[in-house]
C-alpha cells in the first residue's frame, strides 16, 4: 500500500502532531542530516514522535560493521526502549533534515489517545522487523528489492514522470543500501544496474522512480536463480 507523506522535508516549519495533547509536547528537536537523535547504549529518556524527515536506526554487528535496523519516518515513534526505563539498542540519525516531538513516555502512556496511538506505531514498527527477519534468508537480490518495495510503501510519492512508478526520494547511498539489506557496496552497484536495466527502478540517490510491479518480479527471478 502506498503511503503519500507530503512533509518528509516541509518549509513551513516542525508542527506537532494533532495526536499529542499541547500540554504534554515538549519542544520539537530538529537535526539535520547525519545528527544524531541518540546512541545505543545510553538511558531511554523520551518519546519522540516523527514530525517530518527520515531517519535510520543503526545497531552494530559482531563482525564490526554497522546494520541499518530500519528507517522511520513520519509518524514513527522513537525511544520506545523509555517505556520500561531501559537503554537505548540502537542509534539514530538523521538522513534527511529531521523534526521530532520528544514527550514524557510516562505521561504519553497515562493519556488514552496517544497510548493507543503509540502501540499502533510500535505494532506497525515490529511488522516491518518481521518482514526484514523474514527477508533474511531470501537470495541478496530479493533482499534488495524487497527493501525498495517495503521502501515505496513507506516513504513513496505518486510520481508525475512515469504511469506506475513510485517517487522515493531518499537520499541513501549505496553503502546505506548494503547495510539495509545485509550485502556489499558493489553487489548494491550490480543489482541496482541490474534492476534498471529491467525498467524496475530509475533514477539514483535522491530520487529514485521505483516500478512495484516490476520489483515484484524481480523479487521472483532473484528467488528462482537458486531454487
Amino acid at each position: 500500500m502506498l503511503h503519500t507523506f507530503e512533509n518528509l522535508n516541509p518549509t513551513n516549519g516542525c508542527d506537532t502532531p494533532d495526536v499529542v495533547p499541547a500540554g504534554l509536547a515538549l519542544p520539537t528537536r530538529n537535526l539535520e542530516p547525519g545528527g544524531v537523535l541518540f546512541e545505543a547504549g545510553r538511558d531511554a529518556a523520551s518519546l519522540y514522535v516523527v514530525n517530518y524527515g527520515v531517519l535510520k536506526a543503526v545497531i552494530p554487528t559482531s563482525l564490526g560493521r554497522d546494520r541499518i535496523a530500519d528507517l522511520y519516518g513520519p509518524g514513527d515513534v522513537l525511544g520506545l526502549a523509555a517505556l520500561d526505563g531501559g537503554h537505548h539498542p540502537e542509534t539514530v540519525v538523521a538522513v534527511h533534515e529531521a523534526c521530532m516531538t520528544p514527550i514524557d513516555p510516562q505521561q504519553a502512556m497515562n493519556d488514552r489517545k496517544l497510548r493507543d496511538y503509540v502501540v499502533r506505531a510500535m505494532a506497525r514498527q515490529l511488522r516491518r522487523s518481521r518482514e526484514m527477519i523474514d527477508e533474511a534468508e531470501m537470495p541478496v537480490g530479493a533482499r534488495v528489492t524487497r527493501a525498495f518495495l517495503r521502501l515505496a510503501g513507506q516513504f513513496g510519492q505518486p510520481s508525475d514522470e512515469a504511469d506506475g512508478m513510485v517517487k522515493l526520494p531518499l537520499a541513501l547511498t549505496h553503502e546505506d543500501l548494503a547495510d539495509l539489506t545485509g550485502s556489499s557496496r558493489v553487489t548494491i552497484t550490480r543489482i541496482l544496474g541490474e534492476l534498471r536495466g529491467d525498467g524496475a527502478l530509475q533514477g539514483t540517490r535522491g530520487v529514485y522512480l521505483a516500478d512495484p510491479a516490476g520489483l515484484e518480479r524481480a523479487t521472483d527471478g532473484y528467488v528462482m536463480q537458486v531454487l
